[in-house]
Order: C-alpha cells, then structure tokens, then sequence
C-alpha cells in the first residue's frame, strides 16, 4: 500500500478510545479501514508426525504431539502412580494462587515438626570404623508435596498404570498401543470416582501414619480452629479444600474413604509396628516351642521315676538318705 494512503486514512479516521496505541496497531487498523473494514488474521497450520516424535531425538512416541504439555503430564502422572505409596485426593474449590502458596508453606513447616520429632526419638547413627557418619536417609516430610492435577489425563494415567499388562510390546506407556488397550478400562477403577472438579493429590513417599496425621489436622480437620496469627489466606484456603480418600500401595493398591484414612493415623509410626510384630514372633515361638516340648518333658518324668522305682541300688540310696538323722 503506498504511503500516500495510508497518510489520507490517518487523516479521516477516527481511532478508538485508548490511553495508548501502538504504531503496528496502528498500520492494521488503518489497513483494514482502506480494505473496505476487512480484517486479516494470521494463520499458521501446525502439522505432527505421524509418529510424533521429535526429529533428531529418542523420546519415545506418544499419542500426542511431543512437545505438547499435556504429553509431559501423562508420562509425570504414571510416573507418580507407579511410585508412591500412599497419595491422599482432595478437592479445591476456586483455590487462588496466595491461597496455595500459604498452603505450601504451612505444610511444609508441619512436615519439617514431624521430622525432628522422629529424628529426636532415633538413636544417634554409630560412625563406621573410619570415623565417618554413613549417609542418613532423607526425611519422609520433605517428600511430601501437594500437586493440582489434571483429572483427564490422571484417569487416562491411572488406566495405564493400573490395566497395562508388563508383557504388552507397546513400546512406551505413552504410546498410541497403551492409550487403545487400556481405554476399554474407562471408569473401572474405584479412585476414578474421586477424580471429579478441581482435584488435587498430597504424595507420600512411605505410608507414615505421624506424618499423615500432620496432614489431616492441618488440612483437614474436624472442628477449624486455628491459632492466633495464622495467615488469612492460609484459612480461606482450607476451608475450600475437602477430602475425599486416598490410594495406597502403589500399583495394584486399595481406594479407601476419609474413616480408613484416619484408622491408619492410629497405627503408629513403622518402628513401633515393627517392634510390636517381632515381639508378637517371639512370644509365638515361645509358645510354640513350649507346647512341643512339653510332651516330652511329661515322658522323662515318668520314665526316670519308674527307673529309680525298679533300681535297688538308687532306692536303697534314698532309703539310707532317709534314715539320716538332720543335721544339728
């Protein structure tokens, strides 16, 4: 377009109402004006694979384009089902962004509580013959985090975590093959009855039942009381958030509700379930070794009585013992 129009349509064209305008808006205001009020849009036609796999890359291929964010979650999402342990579901409503955050930060303190507690109750770890601590485990509380799901492409995650078979040649748990033979699985499992709105999970590295009780008085409690000075957007988000029940022991694990939930927080920490079950190992094998001895023991007896009771020489012995005067 010469510039001779573009300066008489600038000259009879009233721009909108704006506090600023840019000079590229501009020229496509003032281009669509002399086009007769025509408007032009750009277009750009994306096009995938068939494959959908990154040239030049071993990603694996997916259903979905590779470099699609939803590809990300669904191989994040099996990955998180395949390894942890115990993961509570809850439901936000509405959560902002200050609200989470508050959130994040209060749990991440209760968790921290949790752990010196339990580091507290430890013995001191025995250096080895070097003189050196040896590496000490991380603690449970920093592995608990809380994430805002997706509930798609979570349910499309749990069928292939859940239903793929280990033999199946597909490939990649992302692939095209995965998604079609486990989508006939379409709400079989239980959990995908809680995966309904905006739901988010709380992930557990290990099923501790401290740290679970951290959670669910924090989060969750029965009566909402809190302390004085608790941030305000900590307790406006909590009282939008509502549990729902929890998935434990990975892959081929149990759904239960909100009361199995709060049944496990009664179990105490795992040294003391293990204290307790090799104590109630012994006492059986106590028992059990007493109960099988005892027969024998009853058939000595009786046998050792009838001995000294046919021997002279012993019942003469115990006659002449028995003739002994006391001793003074």
């Amino acid at each position: 377009m010469p510039p001779s129009i573009f300066l008489k349509a600038a000259t009879r064209t009233k721009l909108p109402n704006r506090t600023s305008i840019s000079f590229r808006d501009a020229c496509y205001f003032i281009e669509a004006f002399v086009n007769g009020g025509q408007r032009c849009y750009a277009s750009h036609s994306v096009t995938h694979s068939k494959t959908c796999v990154p040239p030049g890359s071993n990603q694996p291929p997916s259903h979905r384009p590779y470099n699609s964010r939803q590809n990300l979650l669904h191989r994040t999402y099996i990955s998180l089902l395949r390894a942890t342990p115990l993961m509570i579901v809850f439901q936000h409503n509405n959560l902002r962004g200050g609200e989470l955050v508050a959130i994040r930060r209060d749990l991440k303190v209760a968790m921290q509580n949790v752990d010196a507690q339990a580091a507290a109750s430890q013995p001191a770890p025995v250096p080895d013959e070097d003189g050196n601590i040896p590496p000490q485990p991380q603690p449970v509380g920093e592995q608990v985090k809380m994430v805002v799901v997706n509930t798609e492409l979570f349910s499309a995650a749990l069928r292939v975590a859940e239903y793929l078979p280990k033999d199946a040649n597909v490939g990649t748990s992302s692939g095209p093959e995965a998604y079609s033979m486990t989508l006939q699985h379409k709400g079989s499992h239980p959990m995908e009855a809680l995966l309904v709105g905006p739901v988010g999970i709380i992930q557990f590295p290990t099923v501790s039942p401290p740290h679970i009780l951290a959670v669910l008085n924090l989060l969750f409690p029965e009566k909402a009381t809190f302390k004085k000075g608790t941030d305000p957007l900590f307790i406006s988000g909590v009282s939008k958030m509502l549990l729902l029940g929890a998935k434990v022991d990975k892959v081929g694990g149990q759904t239960i509700d909100t009361g199995a939930l709060r049944h496990i927080t009664n179990l105490g920490d795992l040294p003391t379930l293990r204290g307790q079950l090799l104590g109630l190992m012994q006492s059986a094998g106590a028992g059990l070794v007493a109960t099988l001895q005892s027969p024998s023991k009853a058939l000595w007896v009786t046998m050792e009585g009838r001995r000294k009771m046919l021997d002279p020489d012993s019942q003469k012995s115990a006659e002449e013992g028995s003739e002994d005067p006391p001793a003074a």
